[in-house]
């Protein structure tokens, strides 16, 4: 598989003089199209830093970061929205669905933002519900569902504009084991159909889930191995 993604010698800090912060120290790193990775390390290790510079959510200092072969300008916004809003679906931990809006109208954000048509919009959202499970709560409200239920919602208006790439940021961790479990496997499903997937998790049953392990420390990468799922498997990445 050709790499999708590629992070060259990244470096970011925050504040300045004494109160500057580096959170990435020059970190590389490759993730190859269809590839489902898990990016594991203590906090502070630069795990969410990394995650919203992937989705063009942040600039960095310096380095460079190369998408389908082109690079990522991060100092132009106009660039960085263009690219988040056709390439890449974000997932997070506590859902941040809008409260007043119900269940279609969350996962029709995105679409209404791209210029999709009324009809197209109604389309595209419900068989996106349907994929997910969660179409008998199209009218209800956030409020109205379980955790469970909200993080289908969630990760349904991410991948309803069919982005090429999922982040997703702890995504499990407001979730029971049994809930969590699912969710992961909405996430094997969609990477199965050709989706490529990056998840963020301190959850080490939800790392081996996915094809390769990440682990970060202090900024860099410290190490990268292959998770028991994919030895199982020969070395393939599935």
């Amino acid at each position: 598989m050709d790499n999708l993604i590629e992070i060259k010698d990244v470096y970011k800090s925050f504040g300045k003089k004494e109160a500057k912060v580096e959170a990435l120290r020059g970190i590389s790193l490759s993730v190859a199209e269809g590839e489902m990775v898990s990016v594991m390390g203590k906090s502070g290790s630069g795990k969410s830093t990394l995650l919203n510079i992937l989705g063009g959510m942040m600039s960095y200092d310096s380095g460079e970061y190369i998408y389908a072969g082109k690079p990522v300008n991060s100092k132009n916004q106009r660039e960085l929205t263009r690219f988040r809003r056709n390439e890449i679906g974000f997932v997070v931990q506590y859902f941040a669905l809008v409260d007043d809006l119900n269940v279609f109208q969350n996962v029709a954000l995105p679409l209404k933002y791209q210029g999709y048509s009324g009809s197209k919009i109604k389309r595209m959202v419900n068989e996106t519900l349907k994929e997910l499970e969660i179409d008998d709560k199209v009218k209800a409200y956030p409020n109205e569902l379980s955790g469970g239920q909200q993080q289908r919602v969630a990760i349904a208006r991410a991948v309803v504009k069919q982005p090429r790439v999922i982040l997703a940021d702890e995504p499990t961790g407001a979730l029971d084991e049994a809930t969590g479990e699912a969710v992961q496997d909405i996430f094997r499903r969609l990477n199965e159909k050709g989706k490529t997937v990056i998840i963020v998790t301190h959850d080490a049953k939800v790392a081996e889930k996915c094809g390769r392990i990440i682990r970060l420390r202090d900024g860099v990468v410290q190490d990268e191995m292959l998770s028991a799922v994919t030895a199982d498997n020969g070395g393939v990445i599935l």
